[in-house]
This record gives C-alpha cells, sequence and structure tokens, in this order.
C-alpha cells in the first residue's frame, strides 16, 4: 500500500468514525424527545433504550461472520448509510412500531459499522506501524460533540426531530 493510499483510507475512516459519533450522539441526545414524540412510557423507554446497545452486539458478532467472505470496507459503506437512514426514520416515524423497527435497525448497522470500522483500523495502523487507532477514537469523540451540539440546537430552537435530524444525515450521507 503507497503511502497516498494510506493517507486516504486514514482520512476516510477518520471522517467515518466521526460520522458515527454524530449520529449516535444526535440519538441519545433527543432521547426524551423521542420518547414524547411516539408516547414511550418511562416504563416502557428502557426496553427501548436497552435494545439499540444488544443489537449493536449481534451486529457485531455477525460483521465478524460476513467479513469472511466480503471486506470490511464493504460491509462500511453498506453500514453507514443505513446507520444515518435509520435516523431519520427515528426523526420521521409515525408510530411505535415503526420507531421500535427504526432503532432495530439502527442498532444492528451501528454494530456493522462499528466492527467494520475497527477492523479497518486495525488494519491500517498495521500497514503504518505504529498506533494510530486514538486518533480514530478522538474523532468518534469530537463527532460525538458535534452531533450533541446540534442536538442542542435543534432542542432549543424547537425543531421536530426529523427537522433536525433531516440536514444532518442528508449532508453526511
Amino acid at each position: 500500500m503507497t503511502d497516498t493510499r494510506m493517507r486516504q483510507g486514514r482520512a476516510a475512516l477518520a471522517f467515518s468514525f466521526l460520522v458515527q459519533g454524530v449520529a449516535f450522539a444526535l440519538l441519545v441526545t433527543r432521547i426524551p424527545a423521542i420518547q414524547d414524540r411516539y408516547g414511550i412510557s418511562d416504563a416502557l423507554l428502557p426496553a427501548f433504550l436497552a435494545a439499540v446497545p444488544v443489537l449493536a452486539g449481534v451486529g457485531s458478532v455477525v460483521t465478524e461472520r460476513v467479513v469472511r467472505r466480503v471486506a470490511p470496507s464493504l460491509v462500511l459503506r453498506w453500514a453507514q448509510p443505513v446507520v444515518l437512514l435509520a435516523l431519520l426514520a427515528v426523526g420521521v416515524g409515525q408510530g411505535m412500531i415503526q420507531v421500535a423497527l427504526a432503532l432495530a435497525v439502527f442498532g444492528l448497522a451501528v454494530g456493522a459499522l462499528d466492527a467494520s470500522m475497527n477492523m479497518l483500523g486495525v488494519s491500517l495502523q498495521r500497514a503504518y506501524g505504529r498506533s494510530i487507532m486514538l486518533g480514530f477514537h478522538g474523532a468518534y469523540s469530537l463527532g460525538g460533540i458535534a452531533g450533541a451540539s446540534l442536538a442542542w440546537l435543534g432542542a432549543h430552537g424547537g425543531w421536530a426531530l426529523g427537522g433536525s435530524y433531516a440536514p444532518v444525515v442528508g449532508a453526511l450521507l
């Protein structure tokens, strides 16, 4: 792998980590708005919240098997748009079933995305011959800060979930 290709891969992967951080922060920081939009009771909310990381774990395990047949980069190219579109679906859905399905898809796709990004990161780290993973995790954290800031703007601007998610999803896709 040439130095130019390694730098391009590193920049692209850092952007993917950033995008995942934005998407996850937009979801979790607007949980009260999601709960209000869909009438999710306080008793039912923990089930919805627990489903996302549980399904992310399932998505990660499935990805481990999938990458035996296809490259992790292909999984990443598929999973990242699905994460973003599932986030948008959370913001524009009409009922409890739709938000449950959107959160399930989000969780599965986040797991696939996380696994594929980390596999690619480790591969790039080996090619570099030195530690670079901290930079990727820093990009994720920066994305989380950006996503939380955008969520704050949406919440304090009185924007509907779909109205605050749509421009971000559109830009990141």
